[in-house]
């Protein structure tokens, strides 16, 4: 699809991604190297004066690849024609609005925590977000993320219950056991409506990713020592090193996305650009030699300087041009298209999550993993959740052992929808439930 620069490492020439995904594609990764500084506020202007532009398709790929606090700014320098200088300004002044309401709930929540003698980290949004952006409006975030202790979990819950949010799984949680619950699961999610009435979605966790993803020796815990301090809206938060903050984030969205977005791999070079390790620090930092021999690390660098033009260095020992040609074709292809209907059936279910599968896979260097991977992820489809224990209600931890056995069948006739129009409906619904009891 690309010529032979790909496998160099150099910089994908913006003709290249417009010819390929299209004018606007190419608009928006030229956003992003601007404020990376590997490109100009002119150049980019001379390239919107060289053709029309679609300003409609250009938001709608800012918000798909969740960049529009970035893409925004350098867009809006450029002086955009009526009516999106207005629509773009004022999307970008709620964003960071949005923002700046997430950063002071999730210092409040640490604050209430701590103050109980638990153990709580701000995770993704906005430690990420001061650490390597150093600035808690320029990077998009969806939700509120906090690191915990499993085994405080149960206390945690009670404590945000008083608080009022409301929990999502709280009847699977007690029927499995707070103890097992931990130990086969990742994260807990909370919500809550915010001052204008909209709801808050808080995630806790105390894995970094889900161990069915086969990370083998990979160590899958979060640190809990603090390494600095950062006064967010007169309230001092603890946060761990730079490198493990990385490494969370990579793991987490590397996998979990597969580099589906912008937003992850321009996360990814703001991230090694704070960290500016040099080749031989991924052999000999202990965080960056786990990545780069457990997740292909060198592959996602490569893949950055050929999106961006950065000059990152690269681990010599693991150069992987092939899947580095993918994941920049991945992070430019998905959201270029546009989108169109998904159905509900099993085999859209069946398309969607075994498409993802495979994206999930290429990180793994050896083949060892990736079988690993996949068996578990076998296995993992075996696995009931929330959905199957309120459909079926089993009476005991035996009978619910039966619905491994039933829950193939039941993705047959009732399968998880990719959209997951199903999860919305009942967000709403939920929603609703907290407003009552508000009232």
């Amino acid at each position: 699809m690309f010529s032979n620069h790909q496998n160099t490492g150099t910089i994908i020439e913006p003709t290249d991604v417009e010819t390929t995904f299209g004018r606007s594609t190419a608009i928006v990764l030229r956003a992003c190297r601007v404020y990376l500084g590997t490109d100009t506020q002119d150049s980019l202007r001379n390239f919107l004066d060289l053709a029309p532009v679609d300003w409609k398709e250009v938001r709608r790929l800012c918000l798909a690849h969740r960049i529009t606090p970035v893409a925004y700014r350098i867009l809006l320098e450029s002086n955009p024609p009526a009516p999106w200088d207005k629509t773009l300004r004022n999307e970008l002044k709620r964003r960071l609005i949005n923002s700046m309401d997430k950063g002071k709930e999730t210092a409040r929540l640490i604050s209430l925590l701590r103050s109980a003698g638990l153990s709580v980290f701000p995770y993704k949004g906005l430690a990420f977000s001061l650490l390597f952006y150093g600035d808690i409006g320029m990077r998009e975030s969806g939700d509120i993320d906090l690191i915990i202790k499993p085994e405080e979990l149960p206390l945690v819950n009670d404590l945000l219950k008083e608080d009022g949010y409301l929990p999502e799984e709280e009847d699977f949680v007690r029927f499995l056991g707070w103890d097992k619950f931990t130990k086969t699961r990742r994260g807990y999610n909370l919500k809550k409506l915010d001052r204008t009435g909209l709801p808050v979605h808080l995630e806790l966790h105390w894995r970094v990713t889900y161990n069915y993803f086969g990370v083998g020796k990979f160590n899958n815990a979060f640190s809990y020592e603090t390494d600095e301090l950062l006064t967010v809206y007169q309230q001092r938060l603890p946060l761990q090193n730079k490198f493990e903050q990385f490494k969370y984030l990579y793991v987490h969205h590397s996998m979990h996305d597969g580099h589906g977005y912008l937003k992850t791999a321009l996360d990814i070079a703001m991230g090694l650009k704070k960290l500016n390790p040099t080749a031989e620090d991924y052999t000999q930092h202990p965080i960056l030699r786990e990545l780069t021999g457990t997740f292909s690390l060198a592959a996602a660098v490569e893949a950055s300087n050929s999106l961006f033009g950065t000059d990152l260095a690269l681990p010599a020992h693991r150069r992987q041009q092939k899947l580095a040609a993918r994941l920049v074709e991945t992070t430019l292809l998905e959201k270029s298209r546009q989108p169109g209907k998904m159905g509900s059936d099993f085999a859209s279910y069946f398309r969607h999550h075994t498409g993802l599968i495979h994206k999930r896979a290429q990180f793994y260097p050896e083949l060892s993993r990736k079988m690993q991977f996949y068996i578990q992820n076998l296995a993992h489809f075996f696995q009931p959740n929330v959905d199957d224990y309120r459909i079926f209600r089993p009476k005991s931890l035996w009978a619910y052992r039966l619905i491994w056995i039933i829950r193939p069948l039941r993705q047959l006739f009732t399968p998880t929808d990719p959209l997951h129009r199903k999860q919305r409906s009942e967000e709403k619904a939920q929603i609703d439930r907290i407003r009552n009891k508000t009232l």
